[in-house]
């Protein structure tokens, strides 16, 4: 099975995207395929207990169902250190799967992943 990576710059401010983007990491992850997550910038918000709950695109995607399935599955979040840190966020505010990460991991898992970026 293929590596996927997925990283995802937008908060609350774009749903469809973010939905979108977990959507398809959904997806690959229910193909089998190995999926990892990283969140930039405003995304990081999504790695806090709580944020996905009320967030829903307007296709009525939510993003609390990917949330929840990638918790269940082991899928990694890996949220930006300094975004999380610009926004006053820690991983004692994370869900059990979220942990902060650096740009040097980033770039070695995209060397290693086909990539989306949202």
């Amino acid at each position: 099975m293929a590596k996927f990576l997925f990283v995802l710059t937008r908060g609350l401010e774009a749903p469809s995207r973010a939905t979108r983007c977990m959507q398809l990491a959904y997806m690959a992850k229910q193909e089998g395929h190995d999926v990892s997550v990283f969140l930039l910038d405003d995304a990081v918000v999504y790695a806090k207990k709580g944020m996905s709950e009320n967030v829903v695109a307007p296709t009525g995607d939510e993003m609390s169902t990917y949330m929840e399935f990638f918790m269940r599955e082991g899928v990694q979040l890996h949220a930006c250190t300094p975004c999380a840190k610009a926004r006053q966020l820690d991983e004692k505010d994370f869900i059990e799967n979220a942990k902060l990460d650096t740009a040097k991991t980033l770039i070695a898992m995209a060397a290693e992943s086909k990539v989306f970026t949202f």
